[in-house]
């Protein structure tokens, strides 16, 4: 989703981290730690990261799932890498509200925003979740003739819930069940999702 350098105190720059839509765990890249010209020495315990010099720059211990965890030099606690993050302009984009570029431009000619940077906004860019936002979906065409001859020929049905709030039988489902030739519909309320085939047995039953 986004690529940028990560620079963070007390560890070293890491260039082209990717963030991952999906990724749940933070990885560092053994090999871009090498080109670096670090030292990466595992063992049964931890793992070290060590200069040319020899300076340990980096420590990990090995957690229960066989994992080499950071552990913070400051506070000498397991902590996480820091997450990349996309490109500003989308970023604060989000930020924003999912502002218009237009209008992100105006905030930040008369810095009507504290704390927005100098952005270079390049108009044409879409963002993904705007554009779904406001596409319109078009309606079905009517038809020009009804599919069903007699009644209970074609039936309909939907079950909605769980509701927030039970009826006063305790009841937090509702069976629709709409008969297309004659548009006719019954509506009953069920306890509990697996009493639905109960409750539209007893429908045909009573038909």
């Amino acid at each position: 989703m986004g690529i940028c350098d990560m620079v963070s105190a007390g560890l070293p720059r890491l260039d082209n981290v990717l963030l991952v839509n999906g990724l749940t765990t933070n990885l560092i890249s053994i090999s871009q730690l090498c080109d670096k010209g670090l030292s990466v020495n595992f063992s049964e315990s931890e793992c070290l990261v060590t200069d040319k010099k020899g300076k340990v720059s980096m420590k990990g211990i090995r957690s229960k799932d066989n994992c080499y965890m950071w552990l913070s030099k400051e506070k000498g606690l397991l902590s996480s890498c820091l997450l990349s993050k996309e490109e500003e302009v989308k970023l604060w984009h989000q930020k924003l509200g999912h502002l218009n570029l237009q209008g992100m431009k105006k905030a930040i000619s008369i810095e009507a925003i504290r704390g927005l940077p100098k952005l270079n906004i390049v108009e044409g860019s879409v963002c993904g979740e705007c554009q779904v936002g406001k596409q319109t979906q078009m309606s079905h065409s009517r038809l020009e003739h009804q599919g069903t001859s007699k009644v209970l020929e074609l039936l309909h049905m939907d079950l909605m819930g769980p509701m927030q709030v039970a009826n006063i039988g305790g009841k937090k489902y509702v069976l629709v069940v709409v008969d297309d030739f004659s548009r006719f519909t019954w509506v009953n309320f069920i306890r509990e999702k697996s009493d639905t085939f109960d409750a539209f047995r007893d429908l045909c039953t009573q038909l």
